[in-house]
């Protein structure tokens, strides 16, 4: 056998193995964190942004990663889970947990994680970065009259003649 064929048996063996037991779940959870270490690393390492936004949008980043990561393993492994029960024939349980799995993990990207985020990371990072703001009194609200005035400068108090057409685009 020549060095070539080895590598292409070898290559086929490493993709086959690989995709025996490659779940939906363990692909998105990888991707999650790998985005939670490298996201804040590189909204940290911005050198146009001001100190403050660069420390929010790293922490938002992180926590964002940490809430998606148990979210996307818990919903493919329900998914899966609740989809077994319905067969009984052992092959359509396995592709049945399969394609729930990814359904679950979709399901999870779509609507859970968002949701999760705006309960739980937003008044997190608030918390967190309201302590340095300071609390400005509330001010009255000031009403201030308006003129309406033409073109000639003549003052007309609710007059619908102000624009008048002079030609060019016409809509």
């Amino acid at each position: 056998m020549s060095l070539k064929e080895s590598i292409i048996k070898n290559a086929k063996k490493a993709c086959e193995s690989l995709g025996k037991n490659n779940k939906a779940t363990y692909t998105v959870m990888a991707v999650a964190v790998t985005n939670g270490i490298f996201k804040p690393i590189t909204s940290l390492t911005d050198k146009k942004e001001a100190p403050e936004t660069k420390k929010y949008a790293a922490l938002r980043e992180f926590l964002t990663e940490v809430v998606a990561v148990p979210t996307y393993w818990a919903c493919g492994e329900l998914a899966a889970w609740g989809g077994s029960k319905l067969f009984r024939n052992p092959v359509k349980v396995e592709r049945a947990k399969t394609n729930l799995r990814f359904l679950g993990v979709c399901t999870a990207a779509l609507a859970i994680i968002p949701a999760g985020c705006s309960l739980f990371v937003k008044p997190f990072t608030d918390l967190i970065f309201s302590k340095n703001k300071k609390v400005e009194p509330e001010t009255k609200l000031t009403t201030t009259v308006l003129h309406n005035y033409n073109f000639k400068g003549n003052y007309h108090k609710y007059s619908m003649n102000t624009f008048t057409n002079r030609g060019g685009l016409k809509i």
